[in-house]
């Protein structure tokens, strides 16, 4: 999936992989999401008689640092979990995603604990297309459910004002496929797909 990364056949109005992931509305949330993923995969490897233990010293690492242990003992463990093992920072994190969308698409998307929560859909492409006088972005989003990825297009008018999207219009195998399909449609296309919706 080199393309997804940025490669030729990218529109030369298209916007780079790494100004898709800097605008993401949803970054914070992604990253302590995968945080989150990241404890619960080292928790699903512990053997049950070391879970104990570990969690003996996760009461123990809240009382220091002032968290308050509630009903949900598991979120104290997870969050424990998230402080002693070596995890990047959000900005080691974002230059990462930026550079291996597709990995974090996967892991995102397809690990066994993303399946208990979804993620927003992520952005991977988007092209100029003009509306009569105005300047629009036209945004390809991509998401996994029941075993497949699917993807709209939602339009934003350059500067300010709503967005309007599509309902989910591709279903494939994977998100390259998608993308693939996004970048062969040509401006008429996108048009009447914007003019549908406004």
């Amino acid at each position: 999936m080199a393309a997804l990364q940025g490669g030729s056949d990218r529109p030369p109005d298209a916007l780079s992989i790494e100004a898709l992931v800097s605008e993401d509305p949803d970054l914070e949330s992604r990253y302590r999401a995968y945080r989150t993923r990241q404890a619960q995969a080292l928790l699903s490897l512990l053997p049950h008689d070391a879970v104990r233990p570990l969690y003996a010293r996760a009461r123990s690492w809240a009382g220091e640092v002032g968290i308050e242990v509630g009903k949900d003992p598991l979120a104290t463990l997870l969050l424990f979990l998230q402080e002693v093992i070596p995890l990047p920072s959000f900005d080691l994190w974002l230059k990462d995603r930026s550079e291996n969308l597709e990995a974090h698409l996967e892991e995102e998307f397809t690990s066994a604990p993303a399946h208990r929560r979804p993620s927003p859909p992520v952005t991977v492409e988007s092209r100029g297309v003009r509306l009569g006088d105005t300047p629009w972005r036209a945004s390809l989003g991509v998401f996994r459910r029941d075993e497949v990825w699917r993807g709209f297009i939602s339009f934003r008018p350059v500067g300010e004002g709503p967005s309007v999207r599509t309902a989910d219009i591709f279903r494939e195998e994977n998100p390259e496929e998608i993308r693939s399909r996004f970048l062969s449609l040509n401006a008429h296309t996108l048009l009447a797909f914007l003019r549908s919706l406004i």
